[in-house]
C-alpha cells in the first residue's frame, strides 16, 4: 500500500479498477489508492465535498444476495450490484457475531480458497470484561481448498504486547495520532490563574465575578424546549448542499426522516437552530442533522449524530462535530460521547453500533425500542433538565478550570474524542459481581 493511505473514502471502480478517492477536510490530507493492475497506487484526496446519489458458519460469497444485508451501511444495494457486474465481489466481514468461526469460499480464476475468521467467544457464565481484547476477531487463515493445503495466517490478534519506547514513538508517528506528554497538575493551575488574573484584574474581583458567573449560567440555561417545524429557506446561512448530502446518506442507510424543526429553547436569549431529525427502526436509533446559528458570530459548521436511548437511564451519542470547550460543564454519568471530526457518516454509524453494543453487554442493558417523534421529545426534555440539575451540583470554579484546559487540548484537532462517565466503573464493578453504588444522580 502507497505510503499515509487511508481506507476512508469513496469506494469505486475507475475502468474496472478498484480505486478509494477520501476527501481533502481539514481535520485529515490523507491520500487514496487505485490498483493498476500490478501495485497500489497513490490517489490524492478530492479537494472538498462532491454531493454524490444516494458452530462454524458457511458465509454466503456475496451480500447482494442477503436481504437482510442490503442495508449495512457501508455501500448501498445499487452500489453493490455495480462492483458485482464488473467482476467483483462484496462481503462485509464482522468480528462481532455469535458462531465462533466463520468461514468464506473464495473463487479466484481457477483457483479456489476458504478464508476462516476465528471470533473470540462471549463467555456465558461471567460477566462480559471491559477490554477491548476480550472480545472481536481472534485470528484470519486463508488456505488453497483445490487442491487443499496449509492454512496461512493472515492476522492475529495476540493480546497486549510489550514494546520498547523507540518502536512505541514509531508507531505513534506513523498513526499521525499526537504524542502527549504527562504535564503536571500545577503547571495547568498556574496557567489557568495567570489567564484568569489577566481576565478580571484582580483576584478579588475574581472570586466576585466566580460567585456570580454561576448564578447567571443558570438563569441562561435552558430547562425546555420546543419543537415548531421549520422549512431550510427559514434559516437563509443553513449549508443546503451539506443538508442535502447527508440526508441522501442517512436515507441510503435506513433512516426514515420524522421532521425538520428548529429547536427554540425557554433560555432568555435562545440561539436559533435547525434541525432535521431522522429515525431507524431495526437499529432503534434516532439520527440528526442540524446547524447552529451564534448570535453575533458565523453559523456553526452543519453535522450530524447518531443517538440511542438505553435502559436505567444511560443514553449513547456519536457525532461527527468536534466539540467545544464549555461542553466539559454539562458532562453527565450516564450520559456517553464520542465525537468523531471528519468521519463518514456510514463509518459513524458502524462504530456507533458497535459501541452500543458493548456498553450493552458489560451494563446488562438494553436499548430502548420507542423511535417516535414524542420517545425524541421526551428525551430532549429529561436531557436539558439533567444538565441543569448537573450543572447545579457543580463546583464552578473547578467547572471553570476545566472549561480552560480544554480550550488548549482543542487547539489540535483529534479523530476521536470520548466522554465515557461512570461506564468503565459500572463494568469494572458488575464484572467483580459487586452491588451498584448508591448514589444521587
Amino acid at each position: 500500500m502507497p505510503e499515509e493511505a487511508t481506507t476512508s473514502g469513496k469506494w469505486t471502480l475507475e475502468e474496472g479498477k478498484l480505486q478509494v478517492t477520501p476527501v481533502d477536510t481539514e481535520y485529515s490530507q490523507h491520500n487514496g489508492f487505485r490498483w493498476d493492475g500490478v501495485k497500489f497506487i497513490s490517489v490524492p484526496p478530492q479537494p472538498k465535498p462532491q454531493s454524490q446519489a444516494a458452530g462454524t458458519a458457511k458465509l454466503s460469497p456475496d451480500d447482494l444476495d442477503d436481504d437482510e444485508d442490503r442495508e449495512n451501511g457501508f455501500l448501498s444495494a445499487s452500489a453493490r450490484k455495480a462492483f458485482k457486474d464488473a467482476g467483483w465481489h462484496y462481503k462485509d466481514l464482522r468480528g462481532f457475531g455469535q458462531d465462533p468461526q466463520s468461514t468464506l469460499a473464495i473463487n479466484l480464476g481457477k483457483a479456489s480458497f476458504n478464508l476462516t475468521i476465528t471470533n473470540i467467544p462471549l463467555v456465558a457464565t461471567e460477566t462480559p470484561r471491559f477490554d477491548p481484547l476480550a472480545f472481536g476477531t481472534k485470528s484470519m487463515q486463508i488456505s488453497k481448498s483445490d487442491p487443499p493445503e496449509k492454512e496461512q495466517m493472515l492476522w492475529s490478534q495476540n493480546g497486549w504486547q510489550e514494546i520498547s519506547k523507540s518502536e512505541f514513538d514509531k508507531r505513534a508517528e506513523r498513526s499521525g495520532q499526537a504524542m502527549r506528554l504527562p504535564v503536571n497538575l500545577w503547571v495547568w493551575l498556574a496557567i489557568f490563574a495567570l489567564a484568569t488574573f489577566w481576565r478580571f484584574g484582580a483576584w478579588g474581583h475574581l472570586l466576585l465575578n466566580l460567585l456570580g458567573l454561576k448564578g447567571r449560567v443558570l438563569t441562561n440555561m435552558a430547562t425546555s424546549y420546543s419543537f415548531p417545524p421549520a422549512t431550510p429557506a427559514q434559516f437563509p446561512a443553513l449549508d443546503t448542499a451539506a443538508l442535502d448530502r447527508y440526508t441522501r446518506e442517512f436515507e441510503s442507510m435506513g433512516f426514515v426522516r420524522l421532521l425538520d424543526f428548529s429547536l427554540v429553547s425557554n433560555a432568555p436569549q435562545p440561539i436559533p437552530i435547525f434541525g432535521r431529525l431522522f429515525a431507524h427502526t431495526r437499529h432503534h436509533c434516532f439520527g440528526e442533522i442540524g446547524q447552529i446559528f451564534p448570535r453575533g458570530n458565523a453559523p456553526l459548521p452543519l453535522a450530524c449524530s447518531m443517538q440511542s436511548v438505553l435502559q436505567d437511564g444511560w443514553t449513547l451519542t456519536f457525532s461527527d462535530r468536534k466539540p467545544i470547550a464549555a461542553g466539559s460543564m454539562i458532562r453527565r454519568r450516564k450520559a456517553l460521547s464520542v465525537s468523531m471530526p471528519g468521519t463518514a457518516s456510514s463509518a459513524l454509524l458502524q462504530a456507533f453500533l458497535q459501541m452500543r453494543e458493548q456498553v450493552c453487554q458489560d451494563l446488562g442493558i438494553s436499548p430502548m425500542k420507542d423511535d417516535t417523534l414524542e420517545a425524541y421529545i421526551a428525551k430532549v426534555q429529561r436531557t436539558a433538565t439533567e444538565i441543569h440539575e448537573s450543572v447545579k451540583e457543580r463546583n464552578f470554579a473547578t467547572a471553570v478550570s476545566h472549561v480552560y484546559f480544554r480550550k488548549l487540548s482543542l487547539l489540535k484537532t483529534r479523530e476521536e474524542y470520548a466522554w465515557l462517565g461512570d461506564y468503565p466503573k459500572e463494568a469494572e464493578r458488575r464484572k467483580q459481581g459487586l452491588p451498584v453504588e448508591a448514589r444521587a444522580l
